[in-house]
């Protein structure tokens, strides 16, 4: 049980730093979907995850 709170006190924190963060830097990541990877923009500075890349996005990712 201990761990369990602790689990979401953490949890809480992390929201507030990434509601804080002003996102200056994105980058584009493989992020865990409920069942594969998929190809989206997340800040750099805090791992908030901020939408999508668009489909030439991808594809530069996927040739570099």
């Amino acid at each position: 049980e201990k761990l369990l709170s602790d689990k979401r006190n953490i949890e809480i924190k992390i929201e507030q730093i990434q509601a804080e963060c002003k996102h200056s830097k994105q980058v584009i990541k493989q992020v865990a979907d409920e069942s594969s990877f998929t190809l989206r923009h997340v800040c750099e500075s805090c791992g908030k995850i901020l939408g999508w890349p668009s489909s030439k996005e991808i594809q530069n990712f996927l040739q570099k």
